[in-house]
């Protein structure tokens, strides 16, 4: 058995992917590898500084084959290189959001000139560099901005999600059962940024045209009260629930059980390139995706393409109305590619890892073998 030495500030993770995530931490001790976490209580300069000492003696000894970092926080990978020059083991330096182009950060900031310092030297130290399908970069990225690297430096992690669901849960469970046409909307909002309040004036749209005695919509997740206000506003009291979040098994009987998922991806230049966790779960669910997004944004590139929904621009609430009304006639017919959910599958997604693992500790560099 081989032993990585993730570097986190999360000891586990039960919400989202990751192989911190036990069960992906299960998968791959089934492909060989132990996953020890050299936890970082505080992902800051001065937290991380005074990790080394333990994590370099850690990751010098006999029984660990390689590091792993991952971002964000970027700490973690500032610490992923100095670990580097210390002791010279391998290491894996794993992107989950970009660094240098992240699209929280102001370019031209002392945050942006401090993150592009950072990822140089990581992309110059690391055995190799990853990243993982969906996240908010353009593919070709690190390409284009390191021509000088070879390209077998750098491996995009087909599979999305950054580690993928557990599709064979999905698959064994049963859907909730439901008298009414269903929308659901499962995870967060952001402020300023991925709202609801588009979709609820499409929702309005649909209601003043068709009425709403058969349609009923529930959000699971966090919920404003200025989203509340919106729901009074355009008189969607009687067909608008909310709920607090719920355990991942019951999310599945909800979403499979769903008539029309709800994927809000908006129309801010920020979020083009993201397809998010949300979009793993609502493909394994198999149920249509309503994708409130600019359709040119990867998300709605994807949920028309793969032909799992239909996106309609957040500035539209006609075409929000005429989308709901053509999944609840059955107009629109969902036709997903059956190994569409394989590109989610956590253990496809942990198989591709262990890969990574193998090659990178050997001192090579993980090629791609396949197309998905």
């Amino acid at each position: 058995m081989k032993r990585v030495l993730m570097i986190s500030n999360n000891r586990t993770r039960e919400i989202g992917g990751g192989p911190e995530k036990e069960a992906n931490k299960e998968l791959l001790r089934e492909r060989g590898w132990e996953v020890e976490i050299g936890y970082v209580s505080e992902p800051s300069i001065s937290g991380i500084l005074k990790e080394i000492p333990k994590l370099a003696r850690r990751a010098r000894s006999n029984d660990i084959d390689l590091m792993v970092t991952h971002c964000s926080p970027p700490e973690l990978h500032a610490l992923g290189y100095i670990l580097k020059k210390i002791t010279g083991e391998p290491w894996l330096a794993e992107f989950r959001d970009p660094l240098a182009t992240n699209v929280h950060v102001d370019t031209g900031s002392s945050s942006h000139f401090q993150r592009r310092i950072l990822e140089k030297c990581v992309v110059s130290s690391a055995n190799q560099v990853a990243w993982w399908n969906g996240i908010q970069m353009n593919d070709n990225y690190f390409y284009e901005s390191y021509p000088n690297m070879p390209e077998s430096k750098f491996y995009k992690i087909p599979y999305l999600g950054f580690g993928g669901v557990e599709v064979e849960k999905f698959n064994s469970g049963s859907p909730k059962q439901y008298d009414k046409f269903t929308i659901t909307y499962a995870g967060s909002f952001y402020e300023g940024w991925i709202e609801p309040y588009e979709f609820l004036e499409g929702l309005s749209e649909y209601v003043d045209r068709h009425g709403g005695g058969d349609i009923q919509v529930q959000f699971y997740g966090d919920w404003k009260e200025d989203y509340q206000q919106k729901v009074r506003k355009e008189n969607l009291e009687d067909i608008v629930t909310t709920y607090d979040p719920v355990p991942h098994d019951e999310i599945i009987r909800i979403l499979k059980g769903s008539d029309l998922l709800l994927y809000v991806g908006g129309n801010d230049q920020r979020n083009k390139h993201n397809i998010s966790l949300k979009m793993a779960d609502y493909v394994a669910a198999e149920s249509p995706i309503l994708g409130v997004i600019d359709r040119s944004f990867r998300a709605g590139r994807f949920i028309e393409k793969e032909n799992i929904g239909i996106a309609a621009h957040p500035r539209e609430a006609d075409s929000i109305a005429d989308a709901i009304r053509e999944v609840s006639t059955c107009t629109f017919e969902y036709d997903a590619d059956g190994r569409l959910k394989d590109r989610f599958d956590s253990q496809e997604a942990m198989a591709e890892y262990a890969a990574i693992l193998n090659a990178v500790s050997t001192g090579e560099r993980h090629v791609p073998k396949k197309s998905i």
